[in-house]
């Protein structure tokens, strides 16, 4: 294997410099950096991590102790743990116990042998402070999972039994034949779900029954005998539900309506009801809190993390289904694509079925000024939504007195351009998004890459907080204007799409506070600002391919190929970065707010149409098409949802990271800038394809910037009489 002499020997430099290169410290130059990591890349070398660490005797090793792997909840707690240590460069140690008392303290043993440097345990012993004495007399931390300890004094996560009770209660109702199937009493976790619903629900003592050692117990059998059959049974995970589901098959007995604790994840089991508890989300808290207190000395806490909701099993409906399906008319985006995959469950739980029409935007705001057309669902975005709203759907609460309530699905960010036209609810936000900035991380990361702009700018490679740094970059990263960049175009703009080219050009403007207004409280284009800005834009699109993406979707396609080292897109796009197959930088995209902050908001939302043969039934689609229900599915299948709940699943947080920063961005997000005081009865959508066109015409040489602007206040002076 080679060592650092060798890359020394072969670089021409010290091996001084080979190891300030390869542990990535300071002080050295680009042109050595490059014949360095040239030189170790020919040779095959590989950084030693674990042996460095040994050296400095210590290790970055945690350990994690669960009963197995193959149950829901353990799987998506070691997920949850998994990735929060990766993101932090700890190694987890993985230990399966199978709720044997002897294989824990075999693997308590042999982490302290690994010299591990913590502990995570979902612990099957009961005598916590004696069995783990020689663990906490060596000072290593321990963070006890989901089975708190009897004892005081250690600290756990465990979930809220007492709320999870709660809605078993309201959900059994005042029927007394409810049993109770839990798992060992000895573990807390089983032991308190058993009490709270004991007093929650009145039950006698003998419609609880403890599962004991797997599928060795007799317990799931014993139901079967029980006085009488139960209408509703409580399991108290998963795996009981699907055991005891099989016996009672076995039996010939129909199965109860089954209550069952399992693991949120963005597809539930739908024969049952799932009281959802986040196992993710406990296993990245507690890692964090674990590092934190290793790294940082902040105390271990004890905490108990809330349910999460629950979901009703799916039932067929006993409705006749019509003929006609109901309508729905919108432009395509992956939320869309989503949804179209989503609804025959809708159909197979109402019986009314849905058909999806899909144009290219400007068709769609075509079709829906058509009087003949009869649409019964409409998708608009908040460019149009205050504009077209009162125009053309029903107000919600003349459907529903109490159609505000689902507003507190949604996350409390959720600006109101995605449901309010004035003071009146029109739309449920189907697919939310608002601009970001993307680039590709391995190049920000990259020594070299930092070094050489440093030389040539005396500045500090950054995701760029300010749109003159944005330019700078872009140019540093295009081959045209240097030689020896990795990527061949710095920036990535959409100029095929008028309104692409628009919301590009609007946010300089609102960082620059370029909104000045006419004395007749118009936007005013006629100013310095409004033309240093669109200056700007064209400059940067000189760090651009000369033959842009048609839309976003594309350009998305496009930046994770790796050919452009910056994108700005609206984050539902973003999506394309995984489901990609020609991706050449996968888990290497970083993101952040876009320069000025002043990012507008895309996606849109679902009203029901005034000219709907079926109002009422166009609303209960629109109910379920953006409720929590779906949610996690639409994610996962590309889409961006506005419901609280997608944002609290680690799988889906882990798998599109930029998500994380939604609901911050969007609550700064714009998309109706006052492009007029007083009335919202202004077409924007419109001004925004005309703002685009003349800035396509002005970036392409047939008019000059000056042109474009002047061209542009005269249809909005236009557009207001």
């Amino acid at each position: 294997m080679a060592t650092i002499k060798d890359i020394a020997k072969a670089a021409g430099v010290s091996r001084g410099t080979v190891s300030n290169v390869l542990n990535k410290r300071g002080g050295v130059s680009y042109e050595k950096i490059r014949l360095v990591e040239e030189a170790a890349l020919a040779m095959g070398y590989v950084i030693d991590k674990s042996a460095s660490a040994l050296r400095k005797g210590t290790t970055n090793t945690i350990a994690l102790l669960i009963p197995s792997i193959s149950e829901n909840r353990y799987c998506d707690l070691y997920m949850g743990i998994l990735h929060c240590a990766e993101a932090h460069d700890f190694r987890i140690r993985l230990f399966l116990t199978n709720d044997l008392p002897y294989q824990e303290r075999k693997a308590v043993n042999e982490a302290l042998k690994e010299r591990v440097c913590g502990i995570l345990s979902v612990s099957c012993l009961l005598e916590h402070h004696k069995e783990y004495q020689a663990v906490l007399s060596q000072k290593v931390p321990v963070l006890f999972l989901e089975r708190p300890p009897f004892e005081e004094g250690l600290c756990s996560f465990s979930f809220h039994m007492e709320e999870a009770a709660g809605y078993i209660a309201r959900k059994t109702g005042d029927s007394s034949r409810v049993c109770v199937l839990t798992g060992s009493l000895g573990f807390s976790n089983h032991l308190r779900l058993k009490e709270a619903v004991f007093h929650r629900c009145s039950l006698p003592e003998d419609n609880f029954f403890e599962n004991l050692r797997g599928e060795q117990s007799t317990a799931a059998y014993d139901l079967l005998l029980h006085d009488s059959a139960p209408d509703y049974l409580i399991t108290s995970d998963e795996t009981l539900a699907d055991h005891v589901s099989r016996v009672f098959a076995w039996g010939s007995s129909a199965v109860p309506g089954l209550i069952t604790l399992a693991s949120l994840r963005p597809s539930q089991n739908a024969r049952r009801t799932n009281i959802l508890l986040n196992y993710q989300l406990m296993g990245h808290e507690a890692i964090e809190a674990l590092i934190c207190h290793m790294e940082q000395g902040t105390a271990l806490e004890s905490r108990v993390f809330p349910v999460s909701g629950y979901q009703e099993p799916l039932r067929p409906s006993i409705r006749v289904s019509s003929l006609r399906p109901l309508k729905l008319l919108a432009h395509g985006t992956p939320a869309i694509n989503a949804l179209e995959r989503l609804i025959p469950q809708f159909t197979y739980k109402t019986g009314i079925p849905v058909k999806i029409f899909t144009y290219p935007l400007n068709e769609v705001l075509r079709q829906i000024m058509i009087p003949s057309q009869h649409w019964d669902i409409i998708r608009l975005d908040p460019s149009s939504l205050s504009y077209f709203s009162p125009r053309l759907l029903v107000p919600l609460k003349t459907l529903d007195s109490q159609a505000g309530k689902l507003l507190e699905d949604f996350i409390e960010e959720l600006p109101e351009d995605y449901y309010l036209a004035g003071q009146e609810l029109y739309a449920l936000p189907l697919d939310i998004s608002v601009q970001m900035l993307f680039y590709q991380r391995a190049l920000f990361e990259n020594m070299g890459q930092r070094r050489a702009f440093y030389e040539a700018t005396k500045k500090e490679l950054l995701p760029p907080a300010t749109y003159e740094d944005l330019e700078i970059i872009a140019r540093f990263f295009t081959r045209e204007f240097r030689e020896d960049s990795p990527t061949r175009y710095g920036a990535n703009v959409s100029l095929a799409n008028p309104t692409s080219a628009a919301s590009e050009y609007l946010p300089r403007l609102l960082a620059s506070n370029g909104l000045v207004y006419t004395p007749k409280g118009r936007l005013n284009l006629k100013t310095p600002m409004a033309l240093q800005a669109l200056q700007d834009y064209m400059c940067y699109s000189h760090y651009s391919s000369p033959s842009p993406g048609h839309d976003w979707s594309e350009i998305a396609s496009d930046f994770v190929k790796g050919n452009h080292a910056i994108s700005i897109l609206y984050l539902n796009h973003a999506s394309h970065f995984i489901r990609s197959q020609n991706t050449a930088s996968t888990g290497e995209i970083g993101y952040a707010s876009i320069p000025g902050g002043n990012a507008l908001l895309g996606g849109g939302s679902l009203g029901v149409g005034k000219n709907s043969f079926r109002p009422k039934e166009s609303y209960e689609f629109i109910r379920w098409a953006t409720g929590p229900g779906i949610a996690p599915q639409m994610v996962m299948m590309g889409g961006v949802s506005a419901c609280r709940l997608v944002y609290e699943q680690r799988s889906i947080i882990d798998t599109f990271p930029w998500l994380s920063e939604l609901p911050e961005n969007i609550k700064k997000g714009i998309r109706r800038p006052a492009i007029a005081f007083g009335s919202p009865a202004y077409n924007q959508r419109d001004f925004e394809y005309q703002l685009g066109s003349n800035i396509v015409s002005a970036i392409t040489g047939m008019i000059t910037p000056q042109e474009a602007l002047d061209r542009t206040q005269d249809y909005l002076d236009k557009m207001h009489g």
